[in-house]
């Protein structure tokens, strides 16, 4: 622990080289991290100052300068002189809520942004990501997911994201066919329906078996075969084509468009798009249009 601070908190001196003090090192990780989640310059420096953490040998007292400058020091990514206390994609995030909290604001997110970026999931795990603004990039807008354990992060700005949403709404508009799911295969009755299908040869065993009850059961076996196709999705879908059939291809992201088609958009890196439609089908970059009687007689070739 240094008296005055001739080289950045979290090193120090040892046999006349720069190291980690690794002590420091966390405290420099932990206001890192809630400064992402939300935390201010304020509250980090009451906080530090309260649990009584050094800044220097004659100093436990924090104040908003000293966490701002830790906040800011990109030495904590790692140099020649520096060993790395951060990764660099922490310290760009922190950069980005710094930045869009000096704006008071999401940072200058247009319409279609804005409407997709409760929709945007994981190509890897599913959850939702979170869009972020590092301005010394040269592609600024990145979603990172917001599954810590899995941490997936695509770069992709903003013009490029809409504009292949929009190309793969125009494929569906131009193919109508792509919203119709495959159907589903059945290989063997349910649980459901084996159990239902067992008391009407229970009642049947008996000497006076109940009409009522197996007529019934018969309706139950045919609700739960329903259920168990995806018979609902295909007529969701041809409404969806009939609603389909009186849009056109759109040079522009629009809107309302995507509000009638699209459930969720999927990203993977490098910066792959995939659209989930309100059918539950999925549309990607580069994938061959199949309609719905390719599709059918692909299920009737698999193995």
């Amino acid at each position: 622990m240094k008296k005055t601070r001739f080289i950045p908190y979290g090193y120090t001196m040892r046999n006349g080289r720069t190291v980690i003090e690794h002590d420091e090192a966390d405290i420099i990780r932990y206001i890192f991290d809630e400064y992402i989640k939300g935390a201010s310059l304020k509250d980090l420096a009451e906080e530090l100052t309260a649990r009584r953490v050094p800044y220097t040998e004659k100093t436990d007292v924090w104040d908003k300068a000293r966490v701002a400058r830790i906040i800011d020091n990109a030495k904590y990514t790692g140099s020649d002189v520096y060993d790395p206390i951060i990764d660099e994609d922490i310290f760009e995030e922190a950069a980005a809520a710094k930045a869009a909290r000096q704006r008071n604001q999401i940072i200058n997110e247009c319409e279609g942004i804005a409407l997709m970026r409760d929709r945007i999931r994981c190509g890897v795990c599913g959850a939702p990501m979170v869009r972020h603004i590092c301005s010394k990039r040269k592609v600024k807008e990145s979603w990172t997911c917001a599954n810590d354990v899995c941490g997936c992060r695509v770069r992709i700005s903003d013009s490029d994201l809409l504009m292949k949403v929009t190309l793969l709404m125009n494929r569906i508009i131009e193919n109508a066919d792509l919203l119709v799911p495959k159907p589903k295969k059945r290989f063997k009755d349910s649980l459901t329906v084996q159990r239902l299908q067992g008391e009407i040869d229970d009642e049947l065993a008996h000497d006076q078996p109940s009409e009522k009850l197996i007529v019934t059961r018969i309706r139950e076996i045919a609700s739960q075969l329903y259920q168990e196709t995806n018979a609902k999705d295909q007529i969701a879908a041809r409404i969806a084509q009939k609603r389909v059939a009186l849009m056109s291809p759109q040079i522009e992201f629009n809107t309302a468009y995507f509000t009638d088609l699209v459930e969720n958009v999927v990203l993977e890196a490098p910066a792959r798009v995939t659209l989930i439609t309100k059918t539950d089908v999925n549309i990607s970059e580069g994938e061959p249009d199949y309609g719905s009687q390719e599709n059918t007689q692909e299920d009737g070739d698999a193995d």
